[in-house]
C-alpha cells in the first residue's frame, strides 16, 4: 500500500518506500497523466522537507525519519477502537463494549444476543474482525491472537444481514477542528470485507440521512480529539434496516490517517474529474487459480468497456511474488457503473 502515495504526488516530491516500484508500473502512471514523485530509499536526502505520512508518527530530523513519541502516542490514542468507544458514545445505535480478557470474552458470548462482531483494537477495517453468528462459531475463538492480535478488543452487535449501504465521510483536521471534504460509497462483502470505494455520479440519495448525524458526532469530538493532531480523517458508517425502518450508524470507526477513500479523492482531484463522472477504486485479490497477466487484462478491459483504467499498486514484488491484493482505479458513468465493476472483478479474479 506504500505505493498509493505515488499517484497523488508531484514530480518533485520524494516518496519513501521499502521497495522501489518496477519500471513498467512507474511508466504506466506517467502514461496515464499522473505525476509520480521520486522513489526514495532511506539515506542521501538532507535538505529540508515537508513531511506527509500515511499516519502521523515521525519527524524529519537531519535527513532522517525519527519516531516522535508524542505524535505516536496521539496516533495510537486516536486510532484505537477502544478509545473510539468514547468518541461514538450517544451516537451509535448498536451496543458495543470493551473486552479485556479471554475470560471476559467467554462470559460476554454466553450473555450476548448473537450475532456479534469482535474487532481488534488496531487493525484494518473489514479484515481484522471475527463474526459470531451462532454458538457453532465457537471454533473461531482460536483465531483471536492471529487475526485480532489478542486483547483488549471490542464486541459489537452485528447487523450484516440487514446492512444495505456503507459510506465514509472524509475530513481534514487542523488544531482540533474538522473540515468536511466529501462522502464516499464503499463496497462491502457479506462478511464485512472491504472491496472498494467510489465518489461522484451526482448527488448521493442517502447523504441527507447520514450526513447530519455525522455532523452531530463531530460537534461532540471537540474535547476528545487532541489539538496537536492535524491531518486527514475518514469516518466510516452504514445504513441498515430494522423493523421496516432505515437506521443510521453514523460511525463504525474513525481513521485518523490517509485512507483508501482519501487516496481516491486526491486522485480524482488531480485528474479534475467532472462531478457527474463516477470514480472508483477496487481492491482486487490475486486469482486463486492460474497466473494473472495484469497488463493484458487491463488492455482488454479498456477496449471492451471503453474506459481508462489505472493500476495504482503493483501486482507483484520485485522478486515476482504476488501480493494478496492490487488497487485499480476506474472512471465511468452512473449508467455503466454496475457493468464496469462486475466485469472488472470477474476478469481480474477469474482470468481465462
Amino acid at each position: 500500500m506504500e505505493k498509493l502515495f505515488f499517484p497523488i504526488t508531484n514530480e518533485d516530491d520524494y516518496v519513501y518506500v521499502d521497495e522501489l516500484p518496477n519500471d513498467e508500473l512507474y511508466s504506466h502512471w506517467k502514461e496515464k497523466g499522473l505525476t509520480p514523485g521520486i522513489p526514495w530509499e532511506m539515506g542521501g536526502l538532507l535538505e529540508s522537507v515537508t513531511l506527509v505520512e500515511w499516519g502521523n508518527r515521525h519527524n524529519w530530523d537531519a535527513g532522517e525519519l525519527r519516531i516522535d513519541p508524542l505524535q505516536e502516542e496521539t496516533s495510537r490514542y486516536l486510532n484505537s477502537k477502544v478509545t473510539q468507544l468514547d468518541f461514538r458514545k450517544n451516537h451509535s445505535p448498536l451496543k458495543a463494549k470493551l473486552i479485556s480478557s479471554e475470560e471476559h470474552l467467554f462470559a460476554e458470548l454466553e450473555e450476548s444476543k448473537l450475532p456479534v462482531v469482535l474487532k481488534s483494537e488496531y487493525g484494518l477495517a473489514g479484515r481484522n474482525h471475527i463474526i459470531f453468528k451462532s454458538p457453532s462459531d465457537s471454533w473461531k475463538l482460536a483465531q483471536i491472537n492471529k487475526r485480532l492480535f489478542g486483547f483488549p478488543l471490542v464486541c459489537e452487535e452485528w447487523v450484516g444481514d440487514f446492512r444495505f449501504f456503507d459510506f465514509s465521510t472524509l475530513w481534514d483536521v487542523k488544531d482540533g477542528d474538522f473540515f468536511y471534504l466529501t462522502s464516499t460509497t464503499m463496497w462491502i462483502d457479506p462478511e464485512g470485507g472491504f472491496r472498494g470505494i467510489r465518489i461522484g455520479g451526482g448527488e448521493n440519495e442517502y447523504e441527507p440521512l447520514f450526513l447530519p448525524k455525522v455532523y452531530d458526532l463531530i460537534k461532540d469530538l471537540n474535547n476528545l480529539v487532541p489539538k496537536e493532531y492535524s491531518g486527514p480523517c475518514a469516518i466510516d458508517g452504514f445504513l441498515y434496516s430494522e423493523n421496516g425502518h432505515t437506521v443510521v450508524q453514523p460511525v463504525s470507526e474513525f481513521n485518523f490517517r490517509y485512507s483508501i477513500g482519501r487516496i481516491l479523492w486526491e486522485v480524482r482531484k488531480k485528474r479534475k474529474t467532472k462531478p457527474e463522472i463516477v470514480s472508483g477504486l477496487l481492491v482486487l485479490p490475486y486469482p486463486k487459480q492460474g497466473k494473472l497477466k495484469e497488463w493484458s487484462v487491463i488492455e482488454k478491459l479498456e477496449t471492451e468497456l471503453s474506459i481508462e483504467l489505472i493500476l495504482l499498486t503493483p501486482v507483484r514484488d520485485l522478486s515476482g511474488k504476488a501480493y494478496q491484493n492490487a488497487v485499480l482505479y476506474f472512471e465511468t458513468t452512473v449508467e455503466n457503473e454496475t457493468t464496469v465493476v462486475e466485469t472488472i472483478w470477474s476478469a481480474w479474479t477469474d482470468p481465462i
